[in-house]
């Protein structure tokens, strides 16, 4: 009769709860990346629609961007009225990544600031929000003419290193 015995059984075990213990830090810190990127491209993208937006609405409106940073961080987009087009917290994410604004008006934790359709130099839009999980980190930014970009304190997350 043949089959394996008792000890190649537990050899196999054991050699299984090796490679499992060296794969679980590893796939921890790619689900840390992957959850960070996707707060960070998904804001990207909003502010983009929101630019959009603006551009669509023409000179007859306008979309505001509200962002509450801190550990339980959330934003709202508002195109032409009150109710919100995009409305997105930290929970949606499950948790655990922070946010901090710099720029956009900033009062308190609140910051917010107005997209047009007219692509003029607008200081007071201009601005960043740093999204943090661990010990990684990726910005959001807004430059005067409305153009967004992400990049990252290390580049390690595949976008361009921050200046």
């Amino acid at each position: 009769m043949t089959g394996f015995t008792l000890v190649e059984l537990l050899v196999a075990l054991v050699v299984m709860a090796i490679l499992v213990a060296i794969a679980a830090p590893a796939f921890q810190d790619l689900l840390e990346r992957q959850r960070l990127k996707g707060v960070a491209e998904t804001f990207l993208s909003d502010l983009r629609a929101a630019r959009a937006d603006a551009l669509v609405l023409g000179l007859s409106g306008t979309v505001t961007v509200t962002i509450n940073d801190g550990s339980s961080w959330n934003y709202t987009i508002v195109s032409s009225g009150n109710t919100p087009t995009v409305s997105r917290a930290y929970t949606d994410y499950g948790g655990a990544v922070t946010a901090a604004v710099s720029g956009w008006n900033k009062a308190g934790s609140t910051a917010s600031f107005i997209i047009t359709s007219v692509r003029g130099l607008d200081s007071s839009g201009t601005g960043s929000i740093t999204f943090t999980l661990g010990s990684l980190s990726a910005k959001v930014e807004r430059d005067v003419l409305g153009g967004v970009f992400v990049c990252s304190a290390t580049g390690d997350l595949g976008y361009v290193t921050c200046s």
